[in-house]
């Protein structure tokens, strides 16, 4: 009941007019010899329009607002370095490489999405072998290293990738 309310008030506000309860054409504000039992009814002010794309995006019921011009996507890549390294900048370089990798493996899993294939083998009535693969294809251009840092061998690498909205919508929105 106060989702539909609330959907009503939204379209009165959008549209300029009113809304009334189920079933009654009529609202309080027209009906001077409404019955005071009746509480169905619905009066309906109008609103700024600001105000109920504020209320909308509070309730989590629109996209992001289509005004913005850029969206971005951010992911966190990790990556050790290797023990069998000839120094520490080689290992140093091995495990950037690889948070770098990682992070960019996040971003296009993110737009892109991940096909995931599973295969199970039974055999009299058991599990004989259960093969599952993931796979992520994707590419990734212009993403901008934010933040990286090496401690005790890991290597952290965050990178955010801002898109156009209007090319996102064109190129992902599915």
């Amino acid at each position: 009941m106060k989702k539909a309310l609330f959907f009503m008030l939204i379209v009165a506000a959008i549209f300029g007019g009113c809304a009334s309860g189920a079933g009654n054409s009529t609202t309080k504000a027209n009906n001077t010899n409404a019955n005071a039992a009746d509480s169905s009814d619905v009066i309906v002010q109008k609103v700024d329009k600001d105000d109920v794309r504020d209320i909308i995006r509070q309730e989590k019921m629109l996209a992001p607002d289509v005004s913005e011009t850029e969206l971005s996507f951010t992911a966190v890549g990790e990556g050790i370095a290797p023990l069998n390294t000839v120094s520490t900048a080689q290992a140093l370089a091995l495990a950037k490489r690889a948070a770098l990798t990682d992070a960019y493996r996040q971003l296009a899993s993110k737009l892109y999405g991940v096909r995931v294939n599973g295969k199970d083998t039974v055999k009299d009535a058991m599990l004989r072998s259960s093969t599952i693969t993931a796979q992520v294809n994707g590419l990734i251009k212009n993403a901008s290293v934010i933040d990286e840092n090496f401690n005790q061998g890991l290597y952290r690498v965050n990178v955010e990738l801002k898109i156009d909205a209007e090319k996102w919508k064109e190129l992902f929105a599915y």
